[in-house]
Order: structure tokens, then C-alpha cells, then sequence
């Protein structure tokens, strides 16, 4: 952040992706040198947790957009969203 604005949304998200990916990489090292199953888990947790937290903040874009939308591109929209969300499960 700079000058106490908030950073735009996609730059909170390439943050959050960045920050996993170092994650990622610490765990193959904790796999490499043999650590302990259980600390492995327990990283691997946490990173998807910070991998949902950024598909939550996407998510949140496109309803964003959604809602910003003139309402003749609002079909097209919510086909993506929903499109999405069956990708999830």
C-alpha cells in the first residue's frame, strides 16, 4: 500500500498467489529433506486456505463487475459465474 490507499483488487490477489508459491516451494524443500508428515500437512493446509482465500476474492470481482455491468452484458456475466461456481465442487 501506498499513501494509506488500499492496493487495487488484483494486486491483493497476485500477492496472495505469490505468497502461496513461496509457500509451495518451502513445503517440496520440508518434503526433500524428510520432515515430519504431520508439519507438511499442516503447510499444505495452510496454503490451500491462502489458495481459497484468493479464489474468494476473484469470485468477488466478477460479482463486483457483474453488478457495475450495463444490463444487456449481465447474461453473459452470470453464464461466467456460474460457469465458475459449478468448477468448484
Amino acid at each position: 500500500m501506498t499513501d494509506g490507499m488500499h492496493e487495487s483488487p488484483r494486486t491483493d490477489i497476485r500477492n496472495r498467489l505469490v505468497l502461496a508459491k513461496g509457500h509451495v516451494e518451502g513445503i517440496i524443500k520440508m518434503v526433500d529433506d524428510g520432515k515430519d508428515d504431520t508439519q507438511v500437512l499442516r503447510q499444505i493446509l495452510a496454503v490451500h486456505a491462502q489458495l481459497e482465500k484468493a479464489s474468494v476474492m476473484v469470485l468477488e470481482g466478477m460479482l463486483e463487475s457483474f453488478m457495475d455491468a450495463p444490463k444487456a452484458r449481465r447474461q453473459e456475466l452470470l453464464v461466467r459465474i456460474r460457469e465458475s461456481l459449478r468448477d468448484l465442487t
